[in-house]
């Protein structure tokens, strides 16, 4: 009896052994994705293959989710401009950190909307620039016609765009001098390029 299940015992170890070396030479699950850096939805580092899936982000509207409701970095802890109660009349600008020119100024095309400091000013894309894996500046200014004052800059700020991708908007905050925040939010829809 001894000899019989000793047979048995050697048998299944066999077949165990068969199958556990035939297991160890498949190659492992391959996972794909987006591998395109310039994605919001880019996968880079986390798959083995690009699968063609990728997705871009087009600029729909730009928003100011707030700014500061005083002119604090002139020191003067005032309203925008010279008349009493007035709100900021809101000029923004965004390019690529390295570029020399502004690829959005809402002064082409909205002139200067006026905008109290907890509404948000929006304006939409006139072309619907793709976001890049890159670094971006943008300035938001009051704008002050002359020769009564030159402009105020209400904030300033840099972002990655794909790093702050999220649900179709890009968040950034900027400061001005006085430590003052403003929000800006970028609304993007996601494409297919061909």
């Amino acid at each position: 009896m001894i000899h019989k299940n000793f047979v048995w015992i050697v048998a299944i170890m066999m077949v165990v052994f068969l199958f556990d070396a035939c297991r160890k030479n498949q190659e492992p699950l391959k996972v794909g994705g987006c591998g395109d850096a310039n994605s919001p939805e880019g996968q880079v580092g986390l798959i083995d293959y690009d699968d063609g899936s990728c997705l871009y982000g087009f600029i729909t509207e730009y928003q100011i989710t707030y700014h500061p409701q005083f002119d604090n970095a002139a020191g003067t802890g005032v309203d925008w401009d010279f008349a009493t109660n007035t709100d900021a009349d809101l000029i923004l600008r965004i390019k690529q950190d390295t570029a020399s020119d502004w690829f959005f100024n809402s002064e082409s095309g909205f002139g200067t909307p006026e905008i109290q400091h907890n509404d948000t000013a929006r304006f939409s894309a006139l072309t619907e620039y793709q976001l890049v894996n890159t670094s971006y500046r943008w300035d938001l200014y009051d704008h002050d016609p002359l020769p009564l004052d030159d402009n105020d800059l209400i904030s300033s700020g840099t972002f990655n765009a794909i790093a702050n991708a999220s649900d179709g908007y890009v968040t950034a905050k900027g400061f001005n001098s006085a430590g003052d925040s403003t929000e800006l939010r970028i609304k993007y829809d996601l494409r297919k390029v061909y």
